[in-house]
């Protein structure tokens, strides 16, 4: 018996990263699978693998910073499922890391449409299918960080996107409540190969900060996407989190307890 054995779950960026490593652990504890990606080829090896796990699994390519592709990627998930039991709001596109007076508008606008917007739309989207189920009920899971509260130098957009992240967490729990719907968020700590790709996108003096940063935990050590966050995800999704709602959650070895 699986813990997700049965339950319809979105997962939104999962062609890499830890969406990837999140879709894997679904599918090995039953899950019926539905992910999206803008990048097909990635996409589709992440499905390959799910479904080598036992998962029946809808991959459907998808840029979520446009409105018209989530509500076809929603409306296709209904048509081959028929509900959904879970909404995982993983991906995030994060922009160059720079002071704050060198970030553009421009900046603001791609992380709030990949994050803010996306995470409310797909909420949105979802909610309806999910109201009024018996038992547990839906999960929904949103993704933030802890960049929306240290104050991070070089984060001020990221920062500002994740802290949304917060008060729409919290405001959906006491709405969706009522509805059986419990809504949380999860703080991660795991390096995966996105940030591998993303830091060598960064400057010198943020690659040498990563060094450090990703292991400043009681546990020194860097957290990994599959065996350290994802069963994480999985237990907020799961009938076992059924009384749990509104909550941050901290899938980072106590790196926030440490340094926050």
């Amino acid at each position: 018996m699986g813990k997700l054995d049965g339950k319809v779950c979105i997962i939104t960026g999962c062609a890499s990263g830890l969406g990837k490593q999140e879709a894997i652990r679904f599918a090995e504890e039953g899950a019926k699978l539905a992910i999206c990606s803008r990048t097909v080829a990635k996409l589709e090896e992440t499905k390959r693998i799910c479904e080598e796990r036992g998962a029946e699994v809808l991959a459907f390519p998808c840029d979520i910073q446009v409105r018209e592709q989530r509500e076809a990627f929603v409306e296709a998930t209904i048509e081959k499922f028929g509900t959904i039991d879970v909404l995982v709001n993983n991906a995030h596109n994060v922009t160059p890391l720079l002071p704050f007076l060198a970030k553009s508008l421009d900046d603001l606008e791609i992380e709030y449409k990949v994050c803010t917007e996306a995470y409310f739309h797909f909420c949105q989207l979802c909610a309806p299918y999910m109201m009024d189920k018996p038992g547990a009920g839906c999960s929904i899971i949103n993704f933030t960080s802890k960049a929306a509260f240290e104050g991070t130098p070089g984060h001020s957009v990221y920062a500002t996107i994740k802290a949304g992240v917060g008060g729409l967490t919290r405001t959906l729990a006491r709405e969706l409540g009522p509805l059986n719907i419990r809504v949380n968020s999860i703080m991660p700590g795991g390096y995966t190969d996105n940030c591998d790709a993303g830091l060598k996108l960064q400057s010198e003096e943020i690659q040498e900060w990563a060094k450090t940063a990703f292991k400043a935990n009681p546990l020194e050590r860097i957290g990994d996407p599959y065996n350290d966050v994802a069963p994480i995800v999985v237990f907020l999704a799961s009938d076992d989190s059924h009384w749990m709602t509104g909550q941050l959650v901290d899938a980072d070895g106590g790196s926030w307890f440490v340094n926050g």
